[in-house]
């Protein structure tokens, strides 16, 4: 089959963007013919002027997205267009330029953004559903998109336009992937037909294979927990200190950055916290050789997380998880299995299960064995591609007949 993956990569890259990449790299290795439709949002700092405010009333509807994928599609060799992240670029022209070409299409659902423009469905440190039931207007009022009125304001006017064209959840596609059962719960309660719905849990890069020495047993642990993600509230963070503070013979290393950084790095000298350490975004070879000798990865989200894909990379690197289990992350867990579940509100009590665990080593190094062969049956990139790959093709002949 021949596919066009159509994605709005941002800033920094992003979890979409990586796997974007490993649905191709994985497609590809089983024959299948893969081509890419993209925007950068790196443009947006790039473009100034005119050209930029062009650029930012486009982000309400892009004509030239119409334009170019119609006439990419016109050629009529494309099988079936996989539509990942469309905002702010990209927009809900795509659907319509898919429309007039007949093509089948998927729209994979990574967040919340169907009825939260701002994708998390979390404000003020709690639950939001306020954009479904104000008609988007929330977005605005909250300034929930990059904290910005302009930029919330143009991502409510697309979806109002998208509504005028019959797509209240800014979709119109023939079929959806969600990366966690919770994702599609959530879905079908806004009002998504459930039998229309798929579950695939995201993949990920193997990072065991990263490693310097990539040997079939992973370097032994040593007293270090090891946080992977935005350095933000709504993840957890202060729960981190929290436990290094109740924790002092165990190292507590943070891999990521954020906008709260700087509020953290000011609570560490307060709490005098000497076993933290910050290294800030760290990829590639450099994160799986800092993330390797790890104890346990930790995963204190406090918000509803789509699916987390620290935990899948956890797990290629044999590292069970410690986490509030919220949203997605509790179907990670495997009934214990994997890791175990604590809501970081007593700290004694999480320190105490950690102390606990690391003595039990039998019982660990178990963990160890089964978080990494469900990381090879259900979340390496071969695995997803062929279980992916069956699904693309189901909607292909569904369309067809």
């Amino acid at each position: 089959m021949k596919l066009l993956l159509c994605n709005n990569s941002v800033r920094h890259s992003s979890g979409i963007d990586m796997l974007v990449s490993i649905e191709a790299r994985g497609l590809s290795a089983l024959g299948h013919e893969v081509e890419y439709f993209q925007r950068d949002n790196n443009v947006l700092d790039s473009t100034h002027g005119l050209a930029k405010a062009r650029l930012l009333a486009s982000c309400v509807y892009s004509t030239a997205t119409r334009r170019e994928l119609r006439t990419r599609l016109a050629r009529g060799d494309v099988d079936l267009v996989h539509v990942h992240n469309t905002v702010p670029l990209i927009t809900g022209a795509v659907w319509d330029a898919c429309a007039a070409a007949d093509v089948a299409t998927v729209q994979h659902l990574h967040n919340c953004r169907a009825f939260c423009l701002s994708s998390y469905a979390y404000r003020n440190d709690a639950g939001c559903d306020l954009c479904w039931s104000s008609a988007f207007t929330a977005n605005v009022a909250f300034k929930c998109y990059r904290h910005s009125y302009t930029a919330s304001a143009a991502l409510t006017a697309a979806r109002w336009l998208d509504w005028s064209r019959g797509r209240r959840t800014g979709y119109a596609a023939d079929a959806y992937l969600a990366c966690s059962q919770w994702v599609k719960e959530r879905h079908v309660a806004h009002g998504m037909p459930a039998e229309r719905i798929t579950v695939l849990h995201n993949a990920s890069q193997d990072l065991r294979a990263l490693l310097a020495d990539p040997r079939d047993a992973p370097p032994a642990p040593t007293r270090k927990l090891t946080f992977v993600g935005s350095v933000l509230k709504a993840k957890g963070i202060y729960e981190v200190l929290g436990l290094a503070e109740h924790l002092p013979e165990f190292e507590f290393h943070v891999l990521g950055s954020g906008e709260e950084l700087p509020a953290v790095q000011l609570q560490m000298e307060r709490q005098r916290l000497g076993n933290v350490v910050l290294h800030g975004t760290v990829d590639g070879a450099a994160k799986a050789e800092l993330w390797a000798d790890s104890f346990l990865t930790l995963v204190p989200s406090l918000c509803d997380e789509a699916f987390a894909l620290v935990a899948p990379e956890s797990f290629s690197l044999g590292i069970p998880l410690l986490t509030t289990g919220a949203g997605g992350l509790r179907e990670l867990l495997s009934g214990g299995a994997t890791g175990f579940q604590h809501d970081f509100r007593d700290l004694d009590d999480a320190a105490a299960r950690v102390r606990s665990l690391w003595k039990d080593v039998d019982h660990y190094q178990h963990m160890r064995s089964q978080v990494r062969s469900l990381y090879e049956e259900l979340f390496s990139e071969p695995a997803y591609a062929a279980d992916l790959a069956a699904v693309l093709e189901g909607v292909i002949a569904d369309r067809r007949s």
